[in-house]
Order: C-alpha cells, then sequence, then structure tokens
C-alpha cells in the first residue's frame, strides 16, 4: 500500500518510529497488530522499514492458530533489536493520538491490556524466534487396537480404541480422509457410524464433531483411560477401501482406523476377533494364526493390510534369505493351481533383488483377489507387503497378475522406502503434494517392464511393443502440450481415482504421471547408459538415492531416513552421469516440450517407426463412445476436424452422409471417403437434429514400432545389448 492510504497514529511525546499496539476484538479472538510510524526525517529502525513495507505482524490469541506460530523471516531478525528498545513499556502504555499522514481512527487502549499484551509479545520475541513455536509434543498413551469381524452380514466391522494414561481435557479421533498410495481424498469418515467413548469407570464420556473427521472427546473425567468404540461399513474390495462380508474381511487401515491426534509416533497393538476357521494374512506376521500385532506406530498399523479368509490359498518360496508368500483369495475358481503364480513372483523377486539393495524386511506378503464380478482391478503397494486385485480368475488373469505384481514389488524401494519428503509422515487430514510421482510411478512401471523382460518372463519384443505402446498412449493426448510430468504428479488428486461429480475436461487438458514418467525411466536409462559407455544406468541414480536418503539417520518417527525433494533428483543424475541434466529436467520433467523419443532410442541402434495402418478411415478428431442410435462424443481433439467444424461433448453422431450409425460401425462409414472431404454429419444436440458439414483429416498414425537400426555401430549395439540384457 501507498502511505497516502493510511493514517499514522503516533505518541506525542517519543521518538520518530517507536512501534504501537492496537488491540481489536474480533469474536472471541484477539489480534494484536504491530504499527509503526514516522515523521519525515525522522530516524528508521528496521521494524520502521516492514512497516513502510505494509507489513503487519499479527499475533492471535485463539489456542492453535498458527499464524501464532511462525513469521516471516525478515520479521524474526529485527525482533531481537526492538526488543532491546529501553522504553518499550512507556511506549506501548501511553495513549495514541492520530498523526496526519493515517486515515482510520483507533481506539484508545487500556493499560493494563496492553501492558499484557506487549509481555506477551515480549516473551515469544525472545525465547525464541517465532517459527519455532508449537505445541508441547504429549506424553505417549498406552494404545490398543482391537476389532471385531464376527456379523459380516451387515458389512460392519467394529472397532475398539483403548488409550491409557489419558491426561489433559480432551483426545481427538481423527479417521483419514486418504490413503498413502491413493492420491484422492475419499473421506473415509462418511461410513463411521454409532461412535461412543467411556472412561475408567465405565460411563459415557461427552464428546463432539469438530469437523466432518474429528471427534473431540471430554476426557476430564476418564480416570486415566478412554476407550472409544465405533462401527464402519466395509462394502469395497480395492486397495484403498475395506470388505466384510460371509467369505472374508479385507481391512485396509486408512478406511477403518482413527488416530489419536498428537500420538500418530505411538507403539500399539491390534487384536483381532473373526471367525475361528479364518486365516490371518498380512504383513504383521507370517503365522496365520496369531490375532495379536504389535506396530510401531498409527503409520505403520495402516501400511498394513489384513486378509482374513477361511478359504485363502497360500503358498512361499525363499529369495536371499527372506521368505515371501503368496495368498490367493478368489471368488471365480474353486480349485486353484498356484504353481505358475508362484514360480512367476519367484523370477520377478529375484530380478529386482537383483537390482537394488537388500530391503529390511524378513518377510514379504503377495495377498491376491481374483473378482469376476467386480467393475476394476488395483494394485497397492505397502512396507512388507501389496494387495493386489485382478478383474477375473486367476487362470484368465495371471499376465495381468504378474506384470502387476512386478509393479508393486519394486515399490519395496522406490516410494515406501525412497520416497518424496511429503510422503512420509503423513497427515491424513487432507492432500499432500508432491512433483515427483513421475519417478514414484512412472519409474517404477518403467523398472517394472525391464524386470519382466530380465526375469525370462517377457520378451525383447514384448518389452519393446510395451513402451512402444506408452509412447503412442502419450501422443494421443492433447494434454501433452498443457500439462508437465511435474504437474500431473502435484495435481494428481483431481483425478487419481477421485470422484467426479462435475463434467472436466481432462480429457483433452491432464496426461498420466505413470506414462510420461515410464517414457522419461526410459529416456534417462538410455542417455546415462550411452554416456558412461554402459558403467551406469538409471538404476544407479535410484541406487544413489536410496543411500543417500533411505539408508540417513532417522530424521522422523516415521521410519528410517528422509524424504527427498525435486532437485535431489537431478542432483542425483547429474552425480552418475557426469553432466549436467538441467535442460533435460527444464524441457522434458518440468516442461511440455516434444520427447525426443529417436535420440534417445538411437544410442542402442534402435529407432522409432510411426505409420498408419493400411484401410485407416479419415480422422475427424474425436474420443467417441458407441450408443444404440450412433456415437457420442466424449472429447474433442482442439484443432482437429470436429472442432474446426464446431461439434463439441456430448453431440451424438446418428448419419454419416445420411447413412444410419446405428447399422453399421463408425469407423467402417468414413472409410468411403478420402481425406480432404467435406462430409455432412447428423447431430442430436441436446434432442435437435442437425446437419454439420466436417472436412476429414488424414488418418492419425497409430502403429507404433520400436526396431533396430540398420548399420548400428558396435558402441550402439553395445549399448542395446547391455540395456537389454537378460531377456530372450
Amino acid at each position: 500500500m501507498t502511505a497516502s492510504s493510511h493514517k499514522q497514529f503516533c505518541h506525542p511525546e517519543r521518538s520518530e518510529g517507536s512501534p504501537q499496539v492496537v488491540s481489536k476484538p474480533y469474536g472471541i479472538q484477539q489480534t494484536t497488530e504491530i504499527l509503526c510510524c514516522h515523521e519525515n526525517g525522522g530516524g528508521r529502525t528496521g521494524l520502521q522499514s516492514l512497516c513502510e513495507n505494509s507489513f503487519l505482524l499479527s499475533f492471535r490469541g485463539a489456542a492453535g492458530d498458527e499464524e501464532s506460530r511462525s513469521a516471516p523471516e525478515n520479521i524474526q531478525s529485527e525482533i531481537p533489536r526492538f526488543a532491546r528498545n529501553d522504553s518499550l513499556n512507556q511506549v506501548f502504555t501511553q495513549t495514541l493520538q492520530p498523526c496526519h499522514d493515517w486515515q482510520f481512527p483507533l481506539p484508545r487502549l487500556r493499560r493494563a491490556s496492553v501492558q499484557i499484551l506487549l509481555t506477551s509479545f515480549l516473551l515469544l520475541a525472545l525465547a525464541a524466534p517465532l517459527r519455532a513455536i508449537e505445541e508441547p509434543t504429549p506424553p505417549p498413551l498406552k494404545l490398543a487396537y482391537h476389532l471385531v469381524l464376527t456379523h459380516p452380514n451387515l458389512h460392519l466391522v467394529t472397532v475398539e480404541i483403548a488409550a491409557g494414561e489419558v491426561s489433559g481435557e480432551y483426545l481427538d479421533f481423527v479417521m483419514p480422509a486418504w490413503a498413502p498410495g491413493r492420491y484422492a481424498i475419499y473421506d473415509f469418515a462418511k461410513n463411521v457410524q454409532e461412535f461412543e467413548a467411556e472412561g475408567a469407570p465405565g460411563q459415557l464420556l461427552p464428546w463432539t464433531n469438530l469437523d466432518k473427521q474429528t471427534w473431540r472427546v471430554n476426557v476430564r473425567q476418564a480416570g486415566g483411560s478412554v476407550k472409544a468404540r465405533y462401527r464402519v461399513f466395509a462394502n469395497d474390495l480395492s486397495g484403498s477401501f475395506s470388505q466384510l462380508d460371509s467369505t472374508h474381511a479385507n481391512l485396509n487401515g486408512a478406511s477403518i482406523f482413527m488416530y489419536v491426534a498428537g500420538h500418530k509416533p505411538d507403539p500399539l497393538t491390534l487384536s483381532v476377533d473373526a471367525p475361528k476357521d479364518w486365516q490371518m494374512i498380512s504383513g504383521f506376521s507370517d503365522d496365520t494364526s496369531v490375532r495379536t500385532y504389535h506396530a510401531p506406530n498409527y503409520d505403520r498399523l495402516v501400511d498394513t493390510p489384513i486378509e482374513a479368509c477361511a478359504e485363502t490359498r497360500l503358498a512361499q518360496f525363499q529369495e536371499r534369505g527372506k521368505t515371501f508368500r503368496v495368498a490367493v483369495h478368489s471368488y471365480g475358481e474353486e480349485d486353484i493351481d498356484l504353481s505358475k503364480l508362484r514360480e512367476g513372483l519367484q523370477k520377478i523377486v529375484h530380478a529386482e533383488m537383483a537390482l537394488m539393495p537388500a530391503p529390511d524386511f524378513e518377510h514379504y506378503t503377495f495377498i491376491f483377489h481374483f473378482a469376476p464380478g467386480i467393475s476394476m482391478g488395483d494394485g497397492m503397494e505397502h512396507l512388507n507387503s501389496t494387495e493386489i486385485i485382478i478383474r477375473g480368475t486367476l487362470s484368465v488373469g495371471l499376465t495381468e497378475a504378474l506384470e502387476t505384481a512386478a509393479h508393486e514389488f519394486f515399490h519395496v524401494w522406490n516410494v515406501k522406502r525412497l520416497r518424496p519428503a511429503a510422503l512420509g509422515p503423513f497427515d491424513y487430514t487432507h492432500e499432500v503434494y508432491t512433483p515427483s510421482l513421475w519417478l514414484a510411478e512412472g519409474v517404477t512401471s518403467y523398472v517394472s517392464y525391464l524386470s519382466l523382460l530380465r526375469a525370462g518372463l517377457w520378451t525383447r519384443e514384448q518389452f519393446l511393443g510395451r513402451l512402444s505402446d506408452e509412447i503412442r498412449a502419450f501422443e494421443e493426448e492433447p494434454g501433452r502440450t498443457l500439462m508437465s510430468a511435474e504437474s500431473s504428479s502435484f495435481h494428481a488428486w483431481f483425478y487419481d481415482r477421485a470422484p467426479q461429480m462435475q463434467e472436466t475436461n481432462f480429457a483433452n487438458s491432464t496426461i498420466s504421471y505413470y506414462n510420461k514418467g515410464a517414457l522419461l525411466g526410459m529416456m534417462l536409462d538410455l542417455e546415462i547408459q550411452a554416456r558412461t559407455q554402459g558403467a551406469k544406468s538409471l538404476l544407479d541414480v535410484l541406487s544413489r538415492l536410496y543411500h543417500k536418503f533411505y539408508e540417513a539417520p532417522q530424521a522422523t518417527y516415521y521410519g528410517p531416513g528422509r524424504g527427498y525433494e525435486e532437485r535431489d533428483v537431478l542432483d542425483a543424475v547429474n552425480e552418475i552421469a557426469g553432466s549436467d541434466y538441467t535442460t533435460f529436467f527444464d524441457n522434458y520433467v518440468r516442461g511440455t516440450a516434444p520427447l525426443p523419443y529417436n535420440g534417445e532410442l538411437g544410442a542402442a541402434g534402435l529407432a522409432l517407426r510411426m505409420s498408419v495402418p493400411a484401410g485407416s478411415p479419415p480422422s475427424i478428431g474425436i474420443t467417441g463412445v458407441p450408443e444404440n442410435l450412433g456415437v457420442r462424443i466424449f472429447a474433442v481433439r482442439p484443432g482437429g476436424a470436429a472442432d474446426r467444424a464446431g461439434l463439441g461433448r456430448d453431440d451424438l453422431l446418428v448419419a454419416v452422409d445420411n447413412q444410419s450409425l446405428a447399422t453399421e460401425d463408425f469407423d467402417t462409414r468414413l472409410r468411403a471417403y478420402l481425406p480432404g472431404a467435406s462430409v455432412p454429419f447428423t447431430v442430436d444436440r441436446q434432442g435437435r437434429r442437425e446437419i454439420i458439414s466436417v472436412t476429414l483429416d488424414p488418418p492419425v498414425p497409430s502403429s507404433y514400432v520400436i526396431q533396430d537400426l540398420p548399420g548400428a555401430t558396435p558402441q550402439q549395439i553395445a549399448t542395446r545389448n547391455h540395456w537389454l540384457g537378460g531377456g530372450k
């Protein structure tokens, strides 16, 4: 603001620049603002300069207000000089009189109120930098969780949380809004019912909801212990939600367990009351009869899914001195042969453990669900287990199961241990943001492809074919020119299976961090190998990051090491490659420049060939969904033929040149015309029929193939063989 927009309030008998306190009531809060003023030619303190730059330092008296716990660094640097002013008490307790420069009235201050406020301010200023002021860490509680799974017909899981050594006035029980590994706000509290709490003598304790996911229990009369009890409706088979029915219980912790605010670091126990013939399968124990577990903290509790079932099939194998279990719950087949699944998993585990440092677990559990009746499959990584859900039977879905397992198992290193700084410990109440999911998820996809090749489960042609498919998928995305890999990562909360209740333009404006991340992984791997003559690769970058961050001294209660920032990824690439990759990251990770596939593939004597298959129809540039009467437009490619003609989303194409689309498919109708032809389309638009002429575009290349370069040099062939080593 300019000086003319304010009126200064100065004390008539003090030096220019002395600060003042203005106290204003805001409901039940009291706000104290430090103001300063000066006359022309008067002396200036550092705090004056801040005031002249229109900065207002505010302290709120409301308990827990974050504004009272932090201040910009420039304020912190000025407070010590300000606090040493010998005349502060005199300055702050004088009557305020208006000066000529400011234009708003201020009330007179009561001496006692100002003295109290001044004392509070000085204590804060002199004790420590303001940003370091935090709530004291509460003493740990003795926590015991108990699950009751004995009445599955209503799909209700009963949860009890016993807290001992309770003190203070209240405890807050909080239900997560999301689950790590799935970047979507699901508000698990919506399935919570019948919450109650009781104290040591058994009497009910009063409670209130602070917000949609927090239950505050008054514990003043609790006698040192509190038991909270509630029920959760659970009937979704997925990697994020939970399911309890007559055949099994599949429990994903964030959708079931509340935590006590301020006590996520506290160790706890979990006991489970389930039908006697149900086996208990989880990463907690490799003994299926154990029903009481110990977790070092809440995060570990929710990072360990549980499958409880009488009919789960089990197999296991050993690799590098560690035990790996395979658990299969199936709705579709009675007699299941696990041998091919187990053999494939063992090859994957062997290949991936050869790529990275040995993980710090003694046993690992693959939990599979084969369910033909579900709408979509899923896969979710955990610290020493994974949960994989296949839409279909094991006999039909074996290949998909193994490919998903290759991705989820590599998460043992990439994201569960080597992790972005925002991903552990977690704030479960709202979104946490990271620009690095392209690395955590997309590069994991790329390494999983490499592992399937090196495990012998894919041929070289299958490996290159999958990379070609990734390239085609990316090149067909209109959003590739609008959204970067970092932006896609950061905005994952919009589209990672997030509920969509409004129309969006995601089809034209977004990309997948899985898809582009896999391509960035391929490009970095090839370029590093070429620049180092095969001495280093992308895997060396991941190993370097793993050593530097996961094997670093423990920074938080969450677990070993600490998280990385995006800049650390670039630094590791530069270190391993011995070159500066800033331009690469600016163009392709942070930017949206076209990806130079052939420049990278050429280093390995390979090239990408794009072509239009014979018989391909002309293009009108839409994504369409077939319906009984024709084709419904789901998305229009900007600049394409449909866009130029004025066609839009939700238009129903019912005929091409008076030829019905109800009796013949869309591509067949279009094959009758040459590119450049102006063709009349009959369009049903909100119940009205219109004729709109569309000038057809040439067919879009849909065949993407990575092939050997003729005349590749010995160095290119050596790079290719090193890259593809281990495949058939």
